[in-house]
């Protein structure tokens, strides 16, 4: 079971992670140093994603889920399909484990086949708050909360050759300087080379979204994997980012990496 994408919420000295999969299901864990310098063990708590009638999908084709993106106001939980093109809803109390609303987004293309929504953030305006849409085959949309009618974002081009959208990730609500920089996450693969990711700082503006830098380039000799989700933790000299991988092949372990940005 790769993992797609992941949320962390600090909690004391410890931080509350969900991820989810692209084979339809949510998984909970906890990051806490242990007294070694590394990260203590954590059980996991897995529970199914589920559709409008309450059921757990019933094949990958469904419940192909990619990225996952938070209401920072109300908890609300927002998940992008890749296979059957939708976005699903999920609320308090029971948010995972109860039915999820499809949005009725309207404005969006027909994707290609296994190259749709990868990426998607929440985005908090005086204007009125939206979803932030990025494509795998290219491209980036604006839903409006209030009428989820989609407009095109004019956004940047690939940082490469076979690079694509895996991940966006507002860096901090917190923050009202960096709530529209954008943690937006490319992937390159080939049989030959295996993967690559490069870690770019976007801004929304308007209905542009800027390149700011790019933050990082995944390849040997650094840890390198088939990245597709990020995160970022606010710390005392800037941000601790977290990219969470899907194996490229059965029986690969997620991993997650981690590293320190500074301000």
């Amino acid at each position: 079971m790769g993992l797609s994408d992941l949320q962390i919420t600090p909690d004391g000295d410890a931080l509350k992670v969900e991820a989810n999969s692209d084979w339809g299901w949510i998984v909970k864990f906890t990051l806490k140093p242990d007294d070694k310098g590394g990260i203590a063990d954590s059980p996991l708590e897995i529970d199914q994603l589920r559709g409008k009638d309450g059921l757990p999908f019933a094949n990958k084709s469904f419940g192909d889920a990619e990225d996952l993106a938070i209401d920072p106001a109300t908890g609300a939980r927002f998940v992008s399909f890749e296979g059957q093109q939708r976005i699903i809803r999920y609320t308090a109390p029971a948010m995972f484990k109860d039915e999820g609303e499809v949005l009725p987004l309207t404005g969006l293309p027909l994707f290609p086949a296994n190259e749709g929504m990868e990426g998607l953030t929440y985005i908090r305006e005086a204007t009125g708050d939206a979803l932030l849409i990025g494509a795998e085959s290219g491209g980036f949309w604006r839903c409006p909360v209030a009428t989820w009618a989609c407009t095109e974002v004019d956004g940047p081009a690939v940082p490469g050759f076979l690079y694509k959208l895996t991940s966006l990730a507002v860096l901090d609500y917190g923050d009202p300087r960096r709530d529209h920089d954008i943690l937006t996450l490319y992937r390159y693969y080939d049989p030959f080379t295996g993967p690559r990711n490069v870690l770019r700082l976007t801004r929304l503006e308007g209905d542009q979204l800027v390149t700011v830098t790019d933050l990082a380039k995944i390849a040997p000799p650094l840890p390198y994997d088939n990245y597709e989700g990020v995160a970022a933790v606010r710390t005392a000299t800037g941000y601790r980012i977290y990219l969470i991988c899907d194996g490229l092949h059965d029986g690969d372990r997620p991993k997650i990496l981690m590293f320190d940005w500074s301000l």
